[in-house]
């Protein structure tokens, strides 16, 4: 019997051991996440101070093309936030806070390979007319043409906050915020309605003092404008050659007064563009049925009550499973975004995708997914990195600093600026399509617990790691069967760039121990745990 009753205690005493150790695994894994982001400062001193600036790489990516923005001046460090308090003529946006040098920038080598200012670039292609004009009438002078182009949209390369997107060797840029004429800002701001082509190699080889072929002249810059297509804060993709003007807001005349000739777009809008065959420089643009939640979004009206109404928000690359033919598509993931109507400077915190081939069971060309809820963090601007792991049919995000620290912000401000991050997943496989978030409320800048100043990434720029395997279905985000391995758990994504330093959470304005550009350069990791 007491054999007996020893054996029964051994095997309770085995079950209970087992047990045990299953539960101890299992809360091991828990406490793991399977991806780890980490940030670290590179060594890099001599990039330019940039914040909300056009951005192009080449196609080696080992240079980049920078112009645009706002940058800190010589006596000033005026390149941060602007004055939220002060006059939009005066002192809200300095002049001299504008950016006006094309910039070749190699992170390598740390080295500024080329500079240009504007007036030096319109000399440039002056200076090559005048030695071919003769004998061609100026109007059909494809140079003249060029000319003629940059002088009178010469603002492509001054704005600031316009939508930008690289496909190949192109970059498109649209829109953006400045002065109707900087050499007097008292004669008021507004929003841009063009769009520009520009041959990325071209202009980086004119930027660098080398000569260009009559055909790389011919190429170097086309613009088009449209009068729908008026937006800043907002986000530009291309899907099979379709642009798609993502959301923003036209700031109009009189952006201090919040009144008179402010409008969003409360839409993403569709658009292709073409060669114009009498200009060489010229774009025709087509534009085609906005996607909204509102049947006219360019009525006022529709600024109260769209859920599509708002701008500077973490708009991100995303795919979903398309039911109708069981195919991977490209789709974009809107995340949070500010400004709620009704609520100065209150950020939203769902989210909305946007899949322009898939008609959903409500026969929209969206999903509004009103459960999700980013708890006032990172709702602004930043870099971002997103990954697909076609194993688990899962995407992964990171949103990287920025504005939104999970805080209530003082009457006046936005929420505070923040160092944290937000990883965000969804199950493409499901429908309606959904997203978690996860707050990682850490310094991820400095790989430290407390959330402190100097705070990094809005309005920063994240260039991609191009030496790792990106997905099938997209170049823009990362394949992570091939990316990872198990002799490779850790990989380099890609570099943040610029942006604001704010010194502290919530600064209200530009200057000393408050905010200004950036030429910081971080670099990005990430690990992947579970192989």
């Amino acid at each position: 019997m007491k054999i007996n009753l020893l054996k029964i205690f051994g095997v309770f005493l085995l079950v209970f051991l087992c047990k045990s150790c299953k539960e101890k695994e299992t809360s091991t894994a828990e406490i793991i996440p399977e991806y780890v982001l980490k940030i670290s400062q590179t060594k890099n001193t001599n990039a330019p101070a940039l914040q909300s600036f056009t951005h192009a790489e080449s196609l080696n990516g080992e240079e980049w093309l920078l112009f645009a923005g706002r940058t800190n001046s010589l006596d000033s460090l005026n390149g941060g936030i602007h004055n939220l308090n002060g006059n939009y003529a005066g002192s809200s946006f300095t002049k001299s806070s504008y950016n006006d040098v094309i910039y070749v920038y190699n992170p390598i080598n740390d080295e500024i390979s080329g500079s240009l200012t504007l007036t030096d670039f319109i000399s440039v292609i002056e200076n090559k007319y005048n030695t071919i004009r003769d004998g061609v009438p100026a109007q059909s002078n494809p140079l003249y043409q060029l000319l003629q182009t940059v002088k009178e949209n010469s603002t492509i390369f001054k704005n600031s906050n316009a939508l930008v997107k690289q496909e190949g060797n192109y970059l498109y840029t649209l829109g953006g915020y400045g002065p109707e004429d900087f050499t007097d800002l008292t004669k008021g701001f507004t929003t841009y309605n063009h769009v520009a082509k520009i041959n990325v190699s071209n202009l980086i080889k004119l930027v660098k003092e080398k000569k260009l072929s009559e055909n790389e002249w011919t190429d170097l810059l086309k613009v088009g404008k449209n009068n729908t297509l008026i937006s800043t804060g907002g986000e530009l993709y291309i899907f099979d050659d379709v642009l798609y003007l993502s959301l923003g807001h036209s700031f109009g005349n009189s952006a201090p007064k919040f009144s008179e000739g402010q409008k969003y777009l409360n839409a993403v809008y569709p658009f292709t563009v073409s060669n114009n065959k009498e200009n060489i420089s010229t774009l025709n643009i087509e534009v085609k049925n906005p996607i909204s939640d509102i049947s006219n979004p360019t009525s006022k009206a529709s600024d109260t009550i769209s859920v599509f109404r708002r701008r500077d928000g973490p708009i991100l690359p995303s795919l979903y499973k398309n039911p109708t033919n069981n195919s991977i598509e490209k789709s974009i993931a809107i995340y949070t975004g500010v400004f709620k109507p009704g609520h100065p400077l209150k950020a939203w915190n769902d989210a909305i995708y946007v899949h322009p081939n898939y008609t959903n069971d409500n026969n929209k060309l969206y999903t509004y997914d009103a459960t999700y809820n980013q708890k006032n963090f990172n709702v602004y601007s930043c870099p971002s990195v997103v990954l697909f792991d076609t194993n688990s049919n899962y995407l992964h995000s990171f949103l990287i600093g920025g504005i939104g620290d999970g805080k209530g912000a003082p009457k006046g401000h936005l929420s505070g600026f923040t160092n944290s991050s937000v990883q965000i997943s969804m199950d493409i496989n499901s429908l309606p399509l959904k997203s978690t978030p996860k707050t990682l409320n850490y310094n991820i800048f400095k790989d430290q617990d407390e959330n402190s100043a100097p705070f990094y990434g809005a309005e920063a720029i994240m260039f991609p790691n191009r030496e790792i395997t990106y997905s099938k279905y997209s170049d823009e985000i990362i394949d992570v069967a091939k990316s990872f391995s198990s002799d490779k758990k850790t990989i380099n994504v890609g570099f943040i760039f610029g942006g604001i330093e704010a010194f502290e959470s919530n600064p209200g304005t530009y200057g000393e121990n408050k905010s200004q550009a950036s030429n910081k350069i971080w670099k990005v990791e990430i690990t992947k745990n579970s192989i």
